[in-house]
């Protein structure tokens, strides 16, 4: 059985998301501050995590960094829009999730994350390599789950959508900091692809 932490300062949001997520995912211990997270983390072994991004006491970063280092996927929740700021930021967790949100979508996002965690897939995107289940490129930055999605489907020739814009600036960014010569562009009639700096 899984366990899982699940750190937010509303507490009643706490309460009412243990009840709901214990039925699929297993054990919920749940903390109301950094603090608390850090005493958790120095005692018990978690499988994954959510994670509140305006949790008080201790500095979201240091708790995500704290989280990496047991290789503990993280999904955090945040108050606004993912944009591509978000996105280039380190440390980096695995997913985000803006709110509202059903209990459902946060199943489907938590156990996407541990899925990946425990993948032997690689993707290739030009000369980028995707190692998946340390969400990063080999040699460089850190992904989040949707980035992987994203990369996965220019790989196999999807579609994607303008949705998916803010993931590809991203990784844009990630490729240049990187010094990969892969980018990713948009081509009326062919979509999202993979292109050289060079083309």
């Amino acid at each position: 059985m899984m366990k899982i932490l699940f750190a937010a300062p509303d507490r009643d949001l706490l309460e009412c998301y243990k009840q709901l997520l214990e039925k699929d995912l297993g054990e919920i211990v749940t903390a109301f501050d950094g603090t608390q997270v850090l005493a958790l983390l120095s005692t018990e072994n978690f499988d994954a995590a959510i994670l509140d991004c305006s949790l008080p006491r201790v500095d979201h970063k240091k708790l995500v960094a704290k989280m990496q280092e047991k290789k503990i996927p993280i999904v955090a929740l945040i108050n606004e829009t993912v944009s591509v700021r978000h996105l280039t930021e380190e440390p980096l967790p695995n997913a985000y999730l803006p709110y509202p949100f059903d209990a459902k979508k946060l199943c489907e996002v938590i156990n996407g994350a541990l899925e990946k965690a425990s993948s032997d897939e690689k993707i290739c995107v030009g000369d980028v390599e995707v190692i998946v289940s340390e969400f990063r490129i080999k040699n460089g930055s850190k992904l989040t789950d949707k980035e992987i999605d994203a990369l996965r489907a220019i790989s196999n020739f999807q579609p994607l959508t303008t949705a998916d814009g803010v993931c590809i600036g991203a990784l844009n960014v990630k490729f240049e900091r990187s010094d990969y010569k892969t980018r990713i562009r948009y081509g009326i009639k062919k979509g999202f692809e993979a292109v050289t700096e060079d083309e």
